[in-house]
């Protein structure tokens, strides 16, 4: 369990230099199972979603050993197990094991995935693409046994609904069929286009072939070695100038793409900040005082992202002159850390949009409740005050991070699960570096 004491009210200022994305970096090193030669991945987060990555490689027959801080050599040519252990499974990118190993072995045996408490997230869209491939699934004593011919045969598959992990999983287990693999309304996260190059890179075939069709041309096994890079992550950037902005803007951000935050840069500037970018280096320009209210409505790429939400809702809360509407579309129980913001002062009013059906949300429609409340109104300007909070997931965890660096005096949060450091590589370094007061007990 981590604990973190923050003292704030303090002035910030200087460079956050942003890490590998964490939903792009612990998956990478999974692709070495589709090939016998070395592969080196660089710029990969030493979070522990990477840890458990490297667990659970080494549990399959794997050598793996950093090279220097954020790269990692794997060697795969030994492996002799095919069932991913339980605590893998606490890192949702675990679950791209069930492709890879597939593609490697022909089966797979896992447990049902663990993360954060922000909605179901089902496996039924990556099972379902499976068996389109020929797979067989049986559950029981609590996990998944899973098989499937190691080249599957041609096939088209179309996803119900967007799914990020899910459109990776079916790649990677499509990469040695016998003819071509297409899939249809497949997830055009940057993340997913991340994984496409490394598996290029080592020899696969794989071309998005529009927006949001991806096709697999099947190749002999295995791939060879190479060399991959994780993007940079652009939740971890969009937090530093979201703190950046409530800290009146001293702080300058390197290694933030504008193209992969374009929605949200296009929303603070509605609302009165200005971003201005050198490269790949962020600084805020200008705040209006106060900002304006707005309405937001999260969805997949290239729409405004869901991790984004909690971020953009403190900042609306904290800074805007009345009221602004979030309206989440993705996951369904998302808002459970309004109710410890409230502590600090926070106020809001969840509800049920009414005009809108199970069609319109991301999760399974077996999910959506008439009576469940998809979004909310947030009431601004707030002065944050100190507070004893409870983290739950890592999004809410680092927007408590962020009001308590703005709310003056001694703040509290406790975070039994660990989820802040999950997301964020050597966060109380780099925000003390800024000139905070953080503590982790």
């Amino acid at each position: 369990m981590s604990k973190f004491v923050v003292w704030g009210g303090k002035p910030l200022k200087g460079t956050y230099v942003v890490s590998g994305a964490k939903n792009a970096g612990p998956k990478l090193p999974i692709t070495a199972l589709l090939s016998c030669e070395k592969n080196i991945f660089h710029n990969i987060p030493r979070i522990s979603d990477t840890y458990r990555t490297i667990d659970a490689l080494t549990s399959l027959g794997c050598f793996v050993r950093f090279t220097d801080k954020n790269s990692i050599q794997i060697e795969s040519s030994n492996i002799y197990s095919s069932e991913i252990p339980l605590e893998a499974m606490s890192a949702r990118q675990a679950v791209l094991f069930i492709g890879a190993t597939l593609a490697r072995t022909g089966s797979v045996i896992i447990y049902p995935p663990k993360g954060d408490a922000i909605g179901k997230r089902p496996l039924n869209r990556h099972l379902a693409g499976i068996k389109a491939l020929g797979g067989k699934v049986l559950e029981r004593n609590n996990r998944m046994e899973i098989s499937m011919p190691t080249r599957p045969k041609s096939a088209t598959y179309t996803f119900e609904k967007n799914t990020h992990c899910g459109t990776e999983n079916l790649i990677l287990a499509s990469v040695f069929n016998q003819g071509a693999v297409t899939l249809k309304n497949a997830a055009e996260e940057p993340e997913v286009d991340n994984l496409i190059k490394c598996l290029n890179d080592m020899g696969a075939k794989i071309k998005r072939v529009e927006s949001r069709v991806i096709e697999i041309n099947g190749v002999e096994p295995l791939l060879k070695g190479a060399e991959a890079s994780s993007i940079y992550d652009r939740l971890e950037a969009a937090t530093a100038i979201i703190l950046s902005v409530m800290t009146g803007g001293g702080i300058e951000i390197e290694n933030a793409s504008k193209e992969l935050l374009e929605p949200l840069i296009k929303v603070l500037k509605e609302i009165g900040v200005e971003v201005k970018f050198d490269g790949n280096t962020a600084k805020i320009v200008k705040i209006a005082s106060p900002l304006k209210p707005a309405n937001i409505i999260t969805d997949w790429h290239p729409g405004f992202m869901t991790d984004w939400q909690p971020l953009i809702t403190l900042l609306l809360a904290c800074m805007a002159d009345g009221k602004s509407m979030i309206h989440e579309r993705i996951f369904e129980t998302r808002w459970r850390y309004l109710g410890e913001l409230q502590k600090m002062g926070l106020r809001y009013d969840l509800y049920h949009p009414d005009e809108f059906g199970a069609d319109y949300y991301n999760f399974n429609d077996s999910e959506y409740d008439a009576r469940e409340t998809y979004a909310a109104n947030v009431y601004g300007p707030t002065n944050l005050q100190s507070a004893e909070l409870n983290s739950h997931d890592v999004r809410a965890g680092m927007d408590m991070l962020l009001a308590s660096l703005v709310a003056p005096g001694k703040s509290i949060i406790n975070d039994p699960s660990n989820h802040i450091d999950r997301g964020y590589e050597n966060i109380v370094e780099k925000l003390n570096g800024l000139g905070a007061d953080i503590k982790r007990i």
